[in-house]
């Protein structure tokens, strides 16, 4: 029973540091939603998408198979396949409902192909029509070393009426990292982002987005109006303090760090809201690393005296390889009120990933004494992640 568990505990450290490796590596105030599903250009990128077209649907049947078929007459093709010659119809092998006739819907499908010239629709995407096409040859089109550039394109999709390229068009947002953010956002347009944070119909997840763009290409009157809103009690933008503080930080930076160390620094504020906060460190962390660094360490401290929140910390810390603090986190594996097995694993998690220092050596001499079960397992996870890298 021990040893499963400790496998089991394994797992979980895996699973934790993987979630934190894909959280650096993209967007800091975008939805977590947004990383699990591929964008267009991810999926166009796999080797299995050895085949992309568009189309329109007709004559669904439930026959020829447990998922019924349908015909997909081919308008566009995106990406050829020498399986394709000859053909203008594929079937696909799953009943798709037409409400209209006169109107069938239109379809983007990415395909495998077997070794026998079999093709196999494995993912569609409903598209509002042939107009949406042309987003998607374009995006498929960008230069992928230029993701900043690549924003900017991005950016003029973000409000299409296509609600599956518009969904795209932010993913890629969510799965930029913050530094290309960071590089495009001057560039975007302040009036579109006002009207959308205006707009009760934009889904709450974009508006922490919206208005650190703003905050970064507006003037003075948009970072009163993103002022107004952080002050605002609507849940929706109550939500959305972590973008909204970003964006304000963008020309108010001294009054944003403050108005942080006061935040943290209050153990009796919301959970929530200590939260927001710090994804708004995150975000600044990996947008202006050398410029945010005494600042973010500073708020980095103050999150090491609470033991709710300094496994987070620690971990951040981690990620971003930022030993600075190291004299202050070992010390807090014997403290009292820091027991919590998860915030202990964090500490030897920290301290292995280290440079090695007469500090380190020491405090992992003494748990290779005391926890050496803990020690190898982490030991193994870190060594088992650095090799996915």
């Amino acid at each position: 029973m021990r040893k499963f568990a400790g496998w089991v505990q394994v797992g979980i450290t895996l699973l934790l540091i993987a979630w934190f490796a894909a959280r650096t590596a993209a967007c800091s105030l975008c939805d977590p939603s947004g990383f699990s599903s591929p964008t267009l250009r991810q999926e166009a990128a796999l080797s299995i998408a050895k085949l992309i077209v568009h189309g329109t649907i007709a004559n669904p049947r439930t026959t020829g198979g447990p998922t019924g078929e349908t015909d997909l007459h081919i308008k566009t093709i995106l990406r050829d396949h020498p399986a394709l010659k000859g053909k203008n119809t594929l079937v696909l092998p799953r009943f798709l409902p037409i409400s209209d006739k006169e109107k069938p819907p239109h379809y983007l499908f990415f395909a495998d192909v077997d070794d026998k010239g079999k093709i196999d629709p494995y993912r569609g995407i409903l598209l509002r029509g042939p107009e949406s096409v042309d987003y998607v040859k374009k995006s498929l089109a960008l230069n992928t070393k230029d993701n900043a550039a690549n924003l900017l394109f991005f950016f003029t999709y973000l409000n299409s009426p296509d609600p599956e390229i518009a969904r795209d068009a932010f993913f890629e947002f969510a799965k930029a990292n913050d530094a290309d953010i960071a590089r495009a956002a001057p560039k975007f347009d302040p009036v579109k982002l006002r009207c959308w944070l205006d707009d009760p119909n934009t889904p709450p997840m974009k508006l922490g987005v919206y208005a650190l763009l703003l905050g970064a290409c507006g003037r003075s009157e948009d970072i009163a109006y993103l002022r107004s809103l952080f002050d605002s009690k609507e849940p929706r933008y109550q939500n959305a303090i972590d973008g909204l503080l970003a964006g304000y930080m963008q020309q108010k930076p001294r009054e944003g760090w403050q108005y942080i160390q006061k935040v943290l620094a209050d153990e009796k504020l919301p959970l929530t809201l200590r939260l927001s906060v710090l994804r708004t460190i995150r975000f600044y962390q990996g947008a202006q690393p050398k410029e945010s660094k005494d600042q973010v360490l500073q708020a980095m401290r103050t999150l090491l005296r609470q033991p709710d929140m300094a496994d987070l910390a620690i971990e951040d810390l981690r990620g971003w390889k930022l030993w600075d603090l190291t004299p202050e986190i070992l010390p807090l594996y014997q403290r009292k009120g820091y027991e919590a097995a998860i915030l202990r694993r964090s500490i030897i998690r920290y301290a292995l990933a280290s440079p090695t220092t007469k500090e380190t050596t020491a405090f992992l001499a003494a748990r290779r004494k005391d926890s050496p079960e803990d020690v190898q397992e982490i030991a193994e996870s870190l060594k088992y992640l650095e090799g996915m890298k």
